[in-house]
């Protein structure tokens, strides 16, 4: 069988698939956490905007685990099609609320971005944990990242640029929606070029077996509980719940204490910041001069470190905004400004590198490729179930230091028994039966006898 055009490589390849995951991450999720980022989803009442939140998290809870069931029926690339439909409603909901107040379309907005989030992040998140080389793992999921901040990097300019003479508080322009709703609407066309994983072409000349299996919802559910009993998603789960917890905190101070202008900035800073800090991240988890287990251990406690120095100073912020209240601090005429937003600034690094470490040890172990899909949805469920209830507290008690102590307790009280799981890793070799392509004729192999099988074991 002849071998694969330069182009078929080239698009097939696995890093390919790293951008256009990236380029999608950055349509849907980039965006919208561009527009989370601007404080209130960009709206003058934090209240509306967490209300809106606490139903799509809550929605992409149940959620996730199915389409991670779906993605074993009928593949990825669906699943990220479905994905790509929704996020546009609840950009659309926001848009409307800051235009004449209507509530409806939030809500709805709310709902259906939900399911479509859920499909989404399953999905990309599969991508992330399945395609890559195993000595490449850290360059996709950096590279996944670094495009989703760069989609919030182009919103943020543009949120910027159209909101740079309103330094007062309340709700920003309606042209920042309309310019970052055209943006989502690019997603469902791009994300038909997906490869499944059967045709991705890895540089290491493995081959990925398709994930679809022909087996009955109650097989399905049977993997699925499978996957949940064991101890790395047990021991993980709690910081999968914490790790985006405080995302609430972030945008209620935002929205209480800065400008519009100010918050178009942080919008703008939070895409640089997580950039630069996936970029960094990637390359110190993939370096091959530092062993597998010192370099698990090591980063963790880099990551506990980080997010330490982030909460007590986050704590002492919050502090003096409870005894001396201000609102609508700018970068213009408030000594205040520099103390209250540059260090906030800085430490979105210990929030961006912990989230790359969880995806970055979840893939370091062994899961099948049939089981992969069940681990991303249980990580996203979670993700989703951390951010609902940190809403939830929001719109329930509207003091922020509650809601910021609760994030402190949750992510301290997952620190345990991750601390557990880090403990475990070895230095052993990931087993596991790998099929090499021969260069002239095994790359356009049929799927169904090339595989790559990853099997649980105990340490």
């Amino acid at each position: 069988m002849s071998s694969p055009s330069r182009l078929t490589r080239i698009y097939r390849a696995t890093y390919f698939q790293a951008v256009l995951i990236g380029f999608l991450s950055f349509t849907q999720p980039g965006i919208w956490s561009a527009i989370a980022g601007l404080g209130a989803g960009g709206l003058q009442s934090v209240t509306t905007s967490n209300s809106a939140s606490a139903i799509l998290f809550a929605i992409m809870f149940f959620f996730s685990p199915v389409f991670g069931i779906l993605i074993n029926k009928w593949g990825i690339k669906p699943i990220i099609n479905i994905g790509t439909v929704g996020y546009v409603f609840w950009s659309a909901g926001l848009y409307k609320n800051s235009k004449d107040g209507s509530q409806a379309l939030i809500t709805a907005g709310a709902t259906l971005c939900g399911i479509s989030a859920a499909a989404f992040w399953t999905g990309e998140a599969t991508v992330a944990i399945l395609y890559p080389e195993q000595n490449q793992r850290g360059l996709f999921i950096g590279t996944w990242q670094v495009l989703n901040k760069i989609g919030g990097l182009i919103a943020g300019a543009i949120s910027l640029a159209l909101n740079i003479n309103d330094d007062e508080s309340g709700g920003v322009s309606l042209n920042t929606y309309v310019v970052l709703l055209s943006i989502q609407c690019l997603g469902f066309p791009a994300s038909f070029l997906l490869s499944p994983p059967e045709k991705v072409i890895r540089s290491d000349g493995t081959k990925l077996i398709s994930n679809v299996r022909h087996k009955t919802l109650k097989e399905e559910a049977r993997t699925f509980l499978k996957v949940l009993k064991r101890k790395e998603v047990l021991g993980l789960a709690p910081l999968f719940i914490s790790v985006v917890w405080f995302n609430s905190w972030q945008s209620n101070y935002i929205t209480n204490h800065f400008s519009v202008r100010a918050r178009s900035l942080n919008s703008l800073l939070s895409a640089l910041i997580g950039g630069a800090t996936d970029i960094v991240a990637g390359q110190f988890l993939d370096t091959k001069y530092i062993r597998r287990s010192l370099k698990v251990k090591g980063s963790w406690v880099l990551a506990v470190a980080l997010m330490t120095g982030f909460f007590i100073y986050s704590l002492v912020l919050q502090h003096e905004f409870d005894v001396n209240p201000e609102e609508g601090i700018d970068w213009k005429g408030n000594a205040r400004f520099a103390r209250a937003f540059i260090p906030f600034q800085i430490f979105k690094i210990s929030g961006e590198f912990i989230f790359n470490w969880t995806y970055w040890v979840i893939g370091a172990y062994q899961f099948s490729s049939e089981e992969i899909p069940h681990v991303s949805g249980i990580i996203r469920s979670l993700e989703s179930l951390g951010q609902c209830l940190a809403f939830v507290i929001t719109v329930v008690n509207t003091n922020d230091m509650t809601s910021l102590i609760a994030s402190v307790v949750i992510f301290f009280l997952s620190v345990i028994p991750a601390s557990y799981i880090v403990s475990q890793v070895t230095d052993e070799e990931i087993t596991g039966r790998e099929e090499y392509a021969n260069e002239e004729s095994d790359l356009e192999a049929p799927a169904e006898n090339i595989d790559v099988v990853i099997t649980a074991k105990e340490d």
